[in-house]
């Protein structure tokens, strides 16, 4: 009995981590507006200046984790034109600093101080904040987390919050 609860809550696990799609298709389009009303509080709005045919881009707050919105006009333009610059900033492989990073406004956000394991001393490594993002509708979601599911059940469960405060 007890090595089929394992391979059940092993097999489970698994299948969680395979309901999380990267793109996520909806007829809906949201503004910054469609996030507030889910329970994100939002703290800073970044120039998209030099961010590739965005119209808007926030940092908030969500379930006490960070989260970064990039807004565009359609769902089309998020995946033409946000993904590369999601993905550079995302992940165990992200470029937080120096001089390659694609889009410098908000870049000190996308880090975080995390302690060095199994040392006395004081001080941190810079480690990329967001561990991953979604492509949701015209949106782009940043969301908080170390490693990749983490992340995006961070990023789902804004998703889902979005999406109950539509009905």
């Amino acid at each position: 009995i007890s090595i089929f609860f394992i391979l059940s809550c092993a097999s489970s696990s698994v299948n969680l981590e395979e309901e999380f799609e990267k793109i996520v298709v909806t007829e809906d389009t949201f503004d910054i507006n469609s996030f507030k009303s889910s329970g994100l509080k939002t703290n800073k709005q970044y120039n998209v200046e030099f961010l590739p045919e965005s119209i808007d881009a926030w940092k908030g707050v969500f379930n006490k984790k960070d989260i970064e919105i990039r807004i565009y006009i359609s769902h089309e333009d998020a995946k033409n034109f946000g993904m590369k610059f999601a993905e550079s900033v995302t992940g165990e492989d992200a470029i937080i600093s120096g001089d390659e990073i694609l889009w410098n406004e908000g870049a000190k956000d996308r880090r975080k101080c995390v302690p060095r394991e199994a040392t006395s001393e004081s001080g941190c490594d810079q480690k990329p904040r967001y561990g991953d993002f979604i492509v949701f509708g015209n949106t782009i979601i940043l969301c908080e987390g170390l490693t990749n599911n983490e992340s995006m059940n961070v990023c789902y469960n804004l998703k889902n919050s979005v999406i109950s405060s539509l009905k």
